[in-house]
C-alpha cells in the first residue's frame, strides 16, 4: 500500500463537508413567522386625540379624557376580533362633548382596523408598540381621527 496524495487530499475536504452537513441537519427546525395579529385585550387610557371634532387640534389630558376597553373573542388566521367600549370627552365652545361607542372590532396582522356598532362602521389602521396603541380612523370622513392610548 503506497501513499496516494490525491486520494487523501479529497478525503479531508469531504469529511469536513460531511461534518458540516451533519451539524446543519441537527439544528432546530426553522421558526415560522407569527402572522397572527396581537391580542389587544385590556383597558387603555387616552394619551392624545385628534379629529374633525377637535378642529384639527391634538388634545391631551387634561383637555381630553378617555377610556378604551378591548376584549378579544377570537382569532381566525390573520384576523382577530372582539368587543370594545370607547368613551372620549373633550371641551367644545358650548359644553363638553362626549363620544361613546360600544360594538365590535377587528384587527388584522397587516395593521388594518375595523370597528362597528349597528350600521356605523369605522375603518383604518392601528399600531401597538410598548403598550401604546394608536388607532387611525380613515373612513368615513366624519369620523377621521387619530387616537393614542396607553394600556393600563
Amino acid at each position: 500500500m503506497g501513499f496516494e496524495p490525491g486520494r487523501i487530499a479529497w478525503r479531508i475536504p469531504l469529511s469536513f463537508l460531511a461534518a458540516a452537513l451533519l451539524v446543519t441537519g441537527c439544528g432546530e427546525d426553522p421558526v415560522e413567522p407569527d402572522d397572527t395579529p396581537p391580542d389587544l385585550t385590556g383597558s387603555y387610557t387616552i394619551v392624545s386625540f385628534l379629529s374633525v371634532h377637535t378642529a384639527g387640534q391634538t388634545l391631551e389630558p387634561p383637555a381630553v379624557e378617555g377610556a378604551f376597553t378591548l376584549q378579544q373573542t377570537g382569532v381566525v388566521g390573520q384576523e382577530a376580533s372582539g368587543t370594545l367600549e370607547l368613551k372620549i370627552t373633550f371641551p367644545t365652545e358650548d359644553r363638553p362633548t362626549t363620544l361613546e361607542f360600544e360594538g365590535t372590532y377587528k384587527n388584522r396582522a397587516d395593521g388594518t382596523w375595523e370597528q362597528a356598532a349597528g350600521i356605523a362602521q369605522n375603518l383604518g389602521t392601528y399600531t401597538l408598540e410598548n403598550n401604546i396603541l394608536t388607532v387611525d380612523v380613515t373612513e368615513p370622513a366624519l369620523n377621521v381621527s387619530t387616537t393614542v392610548w396607553r394600556k393600563q
